[in-house]
């Protein structure tokens, strides 16, 4: 059987970032960019400030473009849409030089209504980035904490 010119090979995976000729129309997961995301407390009450670290890092060996951060969702365990109390006013970073990292901070305040719901806050967000060869890169990261009740 003949293989198209610039197809993927039939046993090809999204995350083989080796096989020629097809990482320029692919999205590959984890793969040259990372996302890191986490809060900086174990667990959370009413009125505390949690401080969300988002790292982008540029680990493809090459420079990249359009480098951005996509807030996927933000809620408690009954579901609700929830806003950073602060966040930076652009995600579209531009270009990252091989080997770089950046840090993007966010905070919230921990509300009633979230002690009300019990388990936790997931922060989901993921990065996007194309490389200068023309590969489309992404990952994705959620930061999970818990909700403490009062002792």
């Amino acid at each position: 059987m003949s293989q198209i010119p610039n197809s993927p090979p039939e046993q090809w995976h999204p995350s083989d970032a080796t096989v020629p000729g097809t990482c320029s129309t692919c999205l590959l997961h984890g793969t040259g960019v990372r996302l890191v995301h986490y809060a900086d407390k174990a667990s959370a009450a009413p009125r505390d400030t949690l401080v969300y670290s988002a790292w982008i890092i540029n680990d493809s060996g090459e420079d990249l473009t359009d480098v951005t951060l996509v807030l996927r969702s933000f809620t408690n365990a009954g579901m609700e849409d929830l806003k950073y109390a602060t966040g930076p006013s652009v995600l579209t970073l531009g270009p990252m030089s091989a080997g770089g990292e950046t840090e993007l901070v966010f905070t919230y305040v921990v509300t009633e209504s979230d002690q009300r719901h019990a388990g936790e806050l997931i922060s989901a967000m993921a990065v996007q980035a194309v490389t200068a060869s023309g590969a489309k890169l992404w990952d994705e990261y959620d930061a999970i904490t818990p909700i403490c009740f009062p002792t």
